[in-house]
């Protein structure tokens, strides 16, 4: 490490290192040794054997852990020194860290307000653009429906005058018995022929003033579905928090269980259920029966090493 430039520097370089001394290795391999003559206990001798070598290996073993702890605690309370001075520095640091921090989150608290806000106006200038949009339409369209209603009126009247033209010089024509009234089919003739071809005008005049409304209406339409098309991209531009280089911005949930029973009854799938052991042992020495669980009682041998010898050096 970089002494000049550390925020903090060893006041010593050297560090520990630890090596077996020889006779721990000697005592080792004696209880190894002795361990290893015991395939099998027949008897009450051979048992006695064996725990002297257990306890002989647990001596052993017992010697070591202790020389470790021992030789580990001055490691361990320069470790603690280290944490504590800077745990000590560092206290000042984080509680202004820790203000700092509120006044940026207050910032930021009112500014997911503002996008909140500018969200919910922006979804209600959407609706009123789509709802405008809407009523043109249908405005457009009613339009186009009353042409087409007024047309087929028209067009209607014009074939029934010439129909009962038609009808009104058949009959006098029929009926014309003198010059007089051959003279009145005559001209009921010729009116009938004047509201054919006025019906026939009437008609390429409405299928024109269609084909015009039909037009006009595609492109209102057009225009329309392009106005209210540039409304809803300009209202709809994101909103976005305010921003620095540097800041970085993340969101959890703070979760608060209210009631476990109910969250483990109706969602299984997201809670843990962990087995209390003390409490489940203590009720099967009780002899209590306990479900949901298989309960087998295991015996296990351990020695006590009566004697403390010499300790072994590592």
């Amino acid at each position: 490490m970089d002494t000049e430039n550390a925020l903090i520097v060893a006041s010593r370089r050297d560090l520990p290192t630890f090596e077996l001394n020889p006779l721990a290795r000697v005592e080792a391999d004696q209880a190894l040794q002795a361990a290893a003559l015991i395939g099998k206990v027949t008897d009450r001798d051979s048992k006695i054997v064996a725990v002297r070598a257990q306890q002989e290996l647990k001596r052993v073993i017992t010697a070591y852990e202790r020389a470790r702890v021992t030789l580990k605690e001055p490691l361990l309370a320069v470790s603690r020194q280290l944490d504590n001075l800077v745990a000590r520095e560092k206290l000042p640091l984080e509680k202004e860290f820790g203000r700092v921090s509120n006044v940026v989150k207050e910032f930021d608290d009112a500014e997911r307000r503002r996008v909140l806000e500018e969200e919910r106006l922006q979804r209600e200038e959407l609706a009123r653009i789509e709802a405008a949009k809407q009523a043109e339409l249908k405005r457009i369209a009613d339009e186009q429906a009353a042409r087409e209603t007024e047309a087929r009126r028209l067009q209607e009247e014009a074939d029934r005058k010439a129909r009962e033209a038609q009808e009104a010089a058949a009959r006098l024509v029929a009926e014309a018995t003198t010059k007089k009234q051959r003279q009145e089919a005559l001209r009921a003739v010729e009116d009938a022929v004047r509201q054919k071809a006025f019906a026939d005008t009437e008609k390429a005049r409405q299928d024109a003033i269609l084909r015009d409304g039909t037009a006009l209406a595609a492109a209102q339409v057009a225009a329309i579905q392009e106005q209210a098309g540039d409304a809803a991209y300009a209202a709809s531009r994101p909103v976005e928090i305010t921003k620095v280089a540097g800041q970085r911005q993340s969101s959890n949930w703070v979760i608060t269980v209210t009631n476990p029973y109910d969250l483990a009854r109706y969602h299984p799938d997201m809670v843990n259920i962990t087995p209390r052991l003390t409490e489940i042992k203590a009720a099967l020495n009780e002899g209590r029966e306990i479900r949901g669980i298989k309960a087998v009682r295991e015996t296990k041998a351990d020695v006590r090493v009566p004697v403390e010898r010499k300790a072994i050096d590592v």
